[in-house]
């Protein structure tokens, strides 16, 4: 996603999480021993987040969960705690096709922090890595964390950028700033008004597997809003293409005509699992839990090469005229 109005104003920027991160806000007058001291706060907090999600760093608090034994319960940190109950919310509202417990299957085709893989996983290996995941085996009680089973694998990378950009925006009304656009690799949140007093606009990227450009333009007021697409990260092995998107019920990355899923919500977090779980499900399902939850979704599909947008009814209302 863009954000359309390409205005002259406050700004900081830095690289999280794999990815870049802007924060632009409107301020008349601004010291830059503010603007440097805003942005120490979003760098302290960022880095706290990192170290509680980060599978890449083995003594992250989730690296440590993912090494703890079975039945053995763990203290997590608030920011830990936050994500967990959002994701198991997500995983209960979308059939459990959001599975923050699917890093077996992540790793075993080689999307994890083991890197690429040489050789398509077997059938059997696939059945073997499904064994050790399931939300339903994480029990939360008294600000701890137990895993029921062996293996499982935490991984909240679905989630953690989401939540990145939730944080950010915590600074920024801890500041007292509330004209403010965040953006971490195109999640956003948004609230206030732009440099212009208008509201903000937002730019729907085209899948960039089909040339530049925007498929939609909308104003989503003081909200979120998360794109997930297989055109962003997969592998090809023998001209095949395998998206990093990991289906929980097959086991396999998914494989449908779904391109693009945009969401918007209260809450990046939020918006940023449910556009991977609308990725996973099929077009018809994810319009089924969007009308029925009120969830306001944009779906791109590929249709024999053509690209075809599916709205939820609650999203019509934010697509500007």
């Amino acid at each position: 996603m863009t954000n359309a109005n390409a205005q002259d104003m406050r700004t900081v920027h830095g690289q999280t999480m794999g990815n870049k991160y802007k924060v632009t806000w409107k301020e008349d007058k601004i010291t830059a021993a503010k603007m440097a001291n805003i942005r120490s706060q979003i760098e302290v907090r960022l880095e706290t987040v990192k170290q509680s999600m980060s599978t890449w760093r083995q003594n992250s608090e989730i690296s440590l969960i993912n090494q703890a034994p079975k039945n053995t319960p763990i203290k997590i940190s608030a920011d830990f705690e936050r994500v967990i109950i959002e994701a198991i919310r997500i995983a209960e509202l979308t059939n459990n096709t959001l599975d923050v417990t699917v890093g077996p299957l992540v790793n075993l085709w080689g999307f994890g922090p083991d890197g690429r893989i040489q050789d398509l996983p077997s059938d059997q290996a696939i059945i073997d890595a499904k064994k050790s995941i399931g939300i339903q085996h994480i029990q939360l009680t008294n600000h701890s964390l137990t895993k029921s089973i062996d293996g499982l694998y935490i991984d909240l990378s679905s989630i953690a950028k989401g939540y990145g950009v939730d944080v950010i925006a915590e600074v920024m009304e801890q500041n007292n700033i509330h004209n403010y656009l965040v953006d971490i690799g195109g999640e956003l949140r948004i609230k206030g008004l732009s440099l212009d007093n208008q509201e903000w606009t937002v730019g729907i990227d085209k899948p960039f597997a089909y040339s530049s450009g925007q498929m939609e333009i909308i104003t989503p007021g003081n909200s979120a809003v998360a794109t997930s697409g297989d055109y962003r990260k997969y592998f090809e092995n023998n001209g095949q293409h395998f998206s990093h998107l990991i289906d929980p019920r097959s086991g396999r990355p998914v494989s449908h005509t779904v391109v693009s899923a945009t969401v918007i919500e209260q809450y990046s977090m939020t918006a940023d699992a449910l556009a991977t779980a609308f990725m996973v499900l099929s077009v018809q399902e994810s319009l089924a839990i969007a009308n029925e939850h009120q969830i306001p979704i944009m779906i791109i599909e590929d249709k024999f090469g053509k690209l075809i947008t599916h709205h939820s009814e609650s999203f019509k209302k934010y697509i500007k005229n």
